[in-house]
């Protein structure tokens, strides 16, 4: 049965247990429609249906279009993922839209992600034919929905920065680096971070940080989608457009305030119009953070 929340706290332990190598939603539409007895397909068959993909690190979601099924799977797909999109819905149901959540399985050393099929077009794929006033309104509509995101608390007993589940840290900048988190706090979050380009030089501890000063450690926690581009973003096909979805939660968790914009306007061109126009209209900009981040990201080679 889905946990009762609120939107003033929200605690890792109300979460499905990401360890449980079996999770059917069986409240969710899949397996209420028709009535029939629906099962989710098997790995084996996600395997079989991948093909030659299979063996690749970021495998292409299978999709199950009769069943509005689409399964995402990898050796880096979490389930914390999974997770994070179960609590979305409910805690905050349309006001953030995210794919509905059917249930994972672990089979093999790869999780598999069973999940709404959102059929329409990404905001990459449609911006070019989109007008001014187009992307003005679905802009309005991504701010809406990122403030409504950052509105969700923690339980103020267990603030802490980490994945949704409590768990180390997911974001692609941190990937081949030692594990980390959770931390108790942003400066302690800061510290760590500040000292990931460094760990590859002999006494990394005797080297001085330029740039650690300058990062805040004075802040609040958010919870974070850590990669919001115009290819997570899914609108209807007909107009005016609509924000139908925001997908690929696989960096989602509670970060420092400053962090969903510094990696929003990471993944984009530096002086292209979508981060210099369009992202400040989302996100309260955050350039003298950013700068910052932007050294850590080239000295981790993150880029």
């Amino acid at each position: 049965m889905p946990c009762s929340f609120q939107i003033s706290s929200f605690s890792a332990l109300q979460l499905p247990d990401g360890k449980n190598p079996r999770m059917d939603f069986l409240d969710s539409s899949f397996f209420k429609a028709d009535g029939s007895g629906r099962s989710l397909p098997t790995p084996s068959e996600i395997q079989a249906l991948s093909g030659k993909d299979w063996g690749r690190p970021q495998p292409p979601p299978v999709r199950f279009e009769e069943l509005g099924l689409l399964v995402k799977f990898g050796p880096y797909v979490t389930t914390a993922e999974a997770q994070c999109l179960w609590a979305i819905r409910r805690v905050l149901g349309d006001k953030v839209p995210v794919p509905e959540v059917y249930g994972w399985r672990i089979d093999g050393g790869r999780v598999f992600i069973y999940m709404q099929l959102v059929r329409g077009e990404t905001l990459a794929d449609r911006w070019k034919t989109l007008g001014t006033t187009d992307r003005s309104a679905v802009c309005d509509q991504l701010r809406r929905m990122i403030a409504s995101l950052r509105q969700v608390q923690q339980d103020p007993e267990d603030q802490f920065i980490g994945s949704i589940d409590r768990g180390h840290l997911l974001d692609k900048v941190f990937e081949g680096e030692p594990p980390g988190g959770p931390f108790t706090s942003v400066k302690h979050f800061n510290d760590w971070f500040s000292r990931l380009p460094w760990l590859r030089f002999p006494n990394p501890e005797k080297i001085q940080d330029p740039w650690r000063e300058f990062l805040p450690d004075v802040g609040t926690i958010k919870l974070t989608h850590g990669d919001l581009h115009r290819g997570n973003v899914i609108v209807s096909s007909e107009d005016p457009p609509r924000v139908l979805a925001i997908v690929d939660w696989a960096h989602c968790g509670w970060y420092p305030d400053y962090w969903e914009y510094c990696k929003a306007a990471y993944t984009c061109a530096y002086n292209g119009e979508w981060r210099n126009k369009w992202i400040p209209k989302i996100l309260t900009p955050r350039p003298e953070v950013h700068e910052i981040f932007a050294e850590y990201t080239r000295a981790l080679g993150a880029v």
